[in-house]
């Protein structure tokens, strides 16, 4: 069966187990580099022709080991690659389209996990002098990930009978995992929403992901930042922990399944230690 076959069959199963799109797409992206590193080097597409040999030849190559302008990938992104290409060949075995998985003996590379990008007081500042001079559709847009940490992608699937200003509610009907939520909305946001919301129906943000996260850096660069819209998230998270050295509260804050994932923002800060020990 030849490689493409193969990842079509993945992908339908990883779409029937309710795997978010993000994911697929990235499962997706990580192979297709494989076909292409395979071709590139007169190998054939067929999956009784990848050994574990090749995979590793292919883990090993520059294609797998840098980004496309010559910088080796972070250790992080490397790990997510070496993920994609065993579980997929272990769909493969599974599935009976080989007889062993070619992959199996791919592990995870051990590497520490970043600390979160988030913006300090002076940067968030910076952005916001730079979004107020633009349109306010996207000034807003801003100020909501920033005051919320919604997800980009949580963001822009609201509608306008999601917003409950009475309340400073927002009601996520397509969070991670397709489990709704409530986010909270910080006081002085409720007039500009007000505003914003008037005589409008649908969706609040009627524009595509893609060209928000365009905006946003954008206006990072302006401002002198690197930020995403992501790092506006982890900016609210930091935020919301400073505030109450609470992780279940910035748990909570985020919407996250597990508090496992919410950890990461609980990492001491260099200033604290400092103090700490009065250094």
């Amino acid at each position: 069966m030849q490689l493409s076959e193969a990842l079509a069959a993945f992908v339908l199963q990883l779409q029937a187990d309710g795997r978010s799109v993000h994911t697929i797409k990235q499962y997706a992206r990580h192979l297709r580099l494989l076909g292409s590193w395979l071709d590139a080097n007169g190998i054939e597409p067929e999956l009784d022709q990848i050994t574990t040999g090749v995979v590793a030849r292919f883990l090993t190559s520059d294609a797998a080991r840098r980004t496309a302008d010559g910088a080796a990938k972070l250790a992080t992104t490397a790990n997510a690659l070496r993920t994609s290409v065993r579980v997929f060949f272990q769909h493969c075995e599974l599935a009976g389209l080989v007889r062993r998985s070619p992959g199996m003996l791919v592990r995870r590379a051990r590497c520490g996990e970043p600390p979160p990008r988030a913006l300090s007081d002076a940067e968030v500042e910076r952005l916001l002098a730079v979004a107020a001079k633009g349109e306010a559709r996207d000034e807003l847009l801003v100020r909501l990930l920033l005051g919320t940490g919604l997800r980009l992608g949580e963001a822009l699937a609201l509608e306008v009978a999601d917003i409950d200003l009475r309340r400073g509610e927002i009601s996520v009907r397509r969070a991670k995992g397709d489990r709704r939520r409530t986010a909270f909305i910080p006081a002085e946001l409720v007039p500009r929403l007000a505003e914003w919301i008037r005589d409008r129906e649908g969706r609040l943000f009627p524009i595509s992901g893609r060209h928000a996260q365009r905006v946003i850096e954008r206006m990072a660069r302006e401002a002198g930042v690197t930020a995403s819209a992501h790092c506006l998230r982890h900016s609210m998270a930091m935020r919301v922990y400073r505030a109450s050295g609470d992780i279940e509260v910035v748990r909570a804050a985020l919407g996250h399944a597990s508090i496992g994932t919410t950890q990461r923002y609980a990492r001491a800060e260099e200033s604290a230690v400092r103090r700490a020990v009065g250094a």
